[in-house]
């Protein structure tokens, strides 16, 4: 019995999607059950929302940079970023510290497992999502390596 079930549910489900796919009066195009400006307003919603949540993300974030030169006798790693962000909870010097913290922990990770050098080309630290951040700090030298984004919030 559970094998006619599935059997008819197969060939109801494909003569369905069969139907949907003929072409409509004067359409070139298979007809679409959903209107016809369907598209235009998931695309409008959708930039809506996207450039909202840029807005709001970069507003409570802080993300800490620190670009790195790293060497071990087998390797040598130049522009290397690691990322650190944290909710910014109103005090940006004791949120931006932490998410210092955390790289400043992960880089004892790195010199103490791989690398023999781990040097500090320059340091960033602003009110942004490190997503962001790495797309300017990427525009500007194409040579960037992203290495993390440490999530400060977790970290102790």
């Amino acid at each position: 019995m559970p094998f006619i079930r599935t059997l008819s549910l197969c060939v109801l489900s494909i003569i369905i999607s069969h139907s949907q796919s003929f072409a409509g009066d004067a359409s070139v195009r298979p007809v679409s059950p959903l209107p016809d400006n369907f598209m235009t307003t998931v695309k409008k919603a959708d930039a809506g929302f996207s450039l909202h949540e840029t807005k709001s993300i970069s507003a409570v974030k802080i993300c800490s940079c620190q670009i790195l030169s790293m060497e071990s006798s087998n390797y040598q790693h130049r522009n290397v970023a690691v990322f650190a962000e944290k909710t910014n909870h109103g005090d940006y010097s004791a949120d931006a510290k932490i998410a210092k913290n955390a790289i400043e922990k992960e880089k004892k990770n790195l010199k103490h497992l791989f690398y023999d050098k781990v040097k500090v080309v320059n340091h960033i630290s602003r009110t942004t999502d490190c997503k962001s951040l790495y797309i300017q700090l990427k525009g500007a030298d194409r040579s960037l390596v992203m290495y993390d984004i440490l999530d400060a919030d977790i970290r102790k």
